[in-house]
């Protein structure tokens, strides 16, 4: 079964995002926000974060962590980078911190 693509995005990073109906229903677990309004935030994220971070697990696969600061607390939103492509995967609050073992990954220029 494939997955059906809601929207696409194009990063900061010059790269589209495949966003999955599944990723979005994922991600809203976090928040209370209709759809189309969580999408506006989505692509806020992505296309003015003030960090982004890069780990990676193997060539095949790694992923970059967008973070946001929106009113004293950070947002995070996960895309997984595969050989077919860039994925949004998840997106949650983390707090007023950038998560800790996040800060020792690589900072990506942005």
């Amino acid at each position: 079964m494939s997955k059906k693509i809601t929207s696409i995005i194009t990063s900061v990073l010059k790269y589209r995002v495949i966003v999955t109906k599944e990723s979005i229903d994922h991600a809203l677990k976090h928040f209370v926000l209709p759809e189309d309004i969580f999408l506006e935030l989505l692509e806020r994220i992505l296309k003015d974060p003030t960090e982004v971070f890069e780990e990676t697990h193997s060539e095949e696969k790694s992923y970059h962590l967008f973070y946001k600061i929106n009113q004293s607390k950070y947002i995070l939103a996960i895309v997984k980078k595969t050989t077919d492509g860039y994925f949004f995967t998840s997106m949650y609050v983390t707090g007023t911190k950038i998560k800790s073992k996040h800060k020792k990954l690589k900072r990506i220029k942005i």
